[in-house]
């Protein structure tokens, strides 16, 4: 009996000093990094959408007006960022990015003459040279797109037939 006493004694002590002990630590760090990179992208682009051209009375001799609109959105940070319109898909063989010459086109064909302007105006045209694209000074936010407005313009006293006409514009960011 004493055996065992001295056993179970023997046993409580040790698991008493198991339960005291502490353990061991150590500590270190290290570096967490990220790079952002300067990016920019055309986050919408809004159709002109002229609606009808009346060539025999309404527009015989006035110019039709419409509006769209390209949204920008770049890194935040970003400055001087350049925004240049192609000189569409249908341009007349004269067409240069200094004066582009767009037209909308028919299925049968038929050409409609039109314009895009950076200003109300109407008399700065929006073009792909540097002289004739629209600047952005810089982006205070990468979330909030910046919007251009697209003052789109078809002169009066065409020779237009009847049909749909459509054509595309490129638009090119350069930051």
């Amino acid at each position: 009996m004493k055996i065992r006493f001295a056993l179970t004694a023997l046993s409580v002590a040790l698991v008493a000093a198991a339960g005291s002990a502490s353990a061991a630590t150590a500590q270190g760090s290290f570096q967490v990094s990220a790079e952002v990179s300067g990016s920019c992208v055309v986050a919408s682009a809004d159709a002109i959408n002229f609606g009808s051209y009346d060539p025999t009375s309404t527009h015989a001799s006035a110019a039709l007006d419409a509006q769209g609109k390209v949204s920008v959105r770049c890194t935040a940070g970003s400055s001087n960022v350049k925004v240049a319109l192609d000189q569409g898909s249908n341009a007349s063989t004269s067409s240069t990015c200094a004066a582009p010459a767009r037209r909308v086109t028919s299925a049968a064909g038929g050409f409609v003459s039109y314009e895009i302007y950076s200003n109300t105006g109407h008399d700065k045209v929006w073009a792909c040279d540097a002289a004739n694209e629209q600047n952005i000074a810089s982006f205070a936010s990468s979330l909030t797109p910046v919007d251009l407005v697209t003052y789109g313009r078809i002169p009066g006293g065409q020779n237009a037939a009847i049909g749909t006409y459509s054509d595309t514009v490129g638009v090119t960011v350069t930051f």
